[in-house]
């Protein structure tokens, strides 16, 4: 009987806590945006998508163990500004046709430890959770600045994060363009904002 007790109360804590944590939407276009950087000897070149898909959910008194994180972006939307170099970096390099989409998946963090959101007041804290790009998936940590706000009493949370991607990591060949060859690491940056159920 005792361990009954204990599955019951154990079940009956998580799902408080879950309770506790609020969901937050996004969804393709308006302020979302993801943009890579890629660079080479003679110049350096843009490609950016705003179609960006997920969730995030956690409890903005009480991020330490809260947090979860699903975002998925449709790499096939990415947009370079010329259209020979789109159809050449996903056909040959991307293979959007195969791997659609890159995703982020769950949330660890890392610090600072008990931090919080208050509406207005951006935080900025490190994360872990897993990358997935182009059928290969990797632990990913980054730091993220996250503010929470309400806009005519909607809440919303804005963020963003930066970090580098290596293309030999994902078992992706490196774009060649003529004489000139892309270097192997790509900056990503990622701006959105999701609102709340």
């Amino acid at each position: 009987m005792p361990r009954v007790i204990f599955w019951s109360l154990s079940a009956l804590l998580a799902a408080a806590a879950a309770a506790q944590a609020d969901e937050f939407v996004v969804t393709p276009g308006g302020a979302n945006k993801v943009v890579f950087v890629s660079k080479a000897t003679v110049e350096s070149f843009q490609g950016r998508t705003n179609q960006i898909t997920g969730s995030i959910r956690l409890d903005p008194a009480s991020l330490d163990d809260s947090v979860t994180v699903h975002v998925e972006v449709d790499l096939g939307s990415l947009d370079t500004g010329i259209a020979m170099r789109n159809r050449h970096m996903r056909a040959n390099h991307l293979e959007t046709a195969k791997y659609p989409k890159a995703v982020f998946d769950g949330a660890t963090v890392l610090g600072p430890a008990s931090a919080k959101l208050e509406a207005g007041k951006p935080v900025t804290f490190d994360i872990e959770g897993l990358f997935s790009l182009h059928g290969v998936s990797h632990r990913l940590r980054t730091n993220v600045q996250v503010q929470l706000d309400a806009p005519g009493g909607k809440r919303q949370l804005h963020f963003e994060t930066s970090f580098p991607v290596a293309l030999s990591d994902y078992a992706i060949s490196r774009p060649q363009f003529l004489f000139m060859k892309l270097a192997n690491e790509q900056a990503v940056k990622v701006t959105g904002v999701a609102n709340a159920e």
